[in-house]
């Protein structure tokens, strides 16, 4: 049996699958995710901090909605950290970093991402985004003898026809 999408189309092999967050975040767990973000990314002279950038609610939803994959993990993570004041929540975030690495790991993505995503912030800290770097042939050339390529040229060509 062959893996579907939720439209019944067969998976993108270059592209992993979205699942979008399977609820909204209540607003605890809106509070203890700025409280996180807030320890994470602290404002600088240079740079707002996660929640000093515009609408930062709407950009963590974005990106929750983003990880929906791993959204038991973010949310049992927030249920940990609830209610804990700064100096203890900074303890237990670098306790979790070291103890717990999929959960710190999701939950640091999740605020980085959101605080990317916004453009302002883009802006101030010189990140232009994710964008297409094609190769100079010769880049390609390199790239092609090294033999970084040789994996998918022995498995062959996979077509999947498009929908009509």
């Amino acid at each position: 049996m062959s893996a579907r999408t939720s439209s019944g189309q067969p998976p993108r092999l270059s592209v992993p699958p979205r699942l979008p967050a399977p609820r909204a975040l209540t607003s605890t767990e809106v509070a203890t995710l700025r409280a996180v973000a807030d320890i994470l990314i602290p404002a600088t002279d240079q740079h707002p901090g996660a929640t000093d950038a515009p609408d930062p609610e709407g950009w963590l939803h974005r990106a929750v909605d983003a990880r929906g994959d791993s959204f038991d993990l973010l949310t049992g993570a927030l249920a940990d950290l609830d209610g804990l004041a700064p100096a203890a929540l900074d303890a237990a975030l670098r306790r979790l970093h070291t103890e717990e690495p999929d959960a710190f790991v999701i939950l640091s993505s999740v605020i980085a991402g959101a605080w990317l995503m916004v453009p302002e912030v883009r802006a101030a800290v010189g990140y232009p985004g994710q964008k297409r770097d094609v190769p100079r042939l010769e880049e390609a050339a390199d790239q092609l003898s090294d033999g970084i390529l040789d994996p998918v040229l022995e498995r062959g060509a996979i077509y999947t026809p498009a929908p009509e």
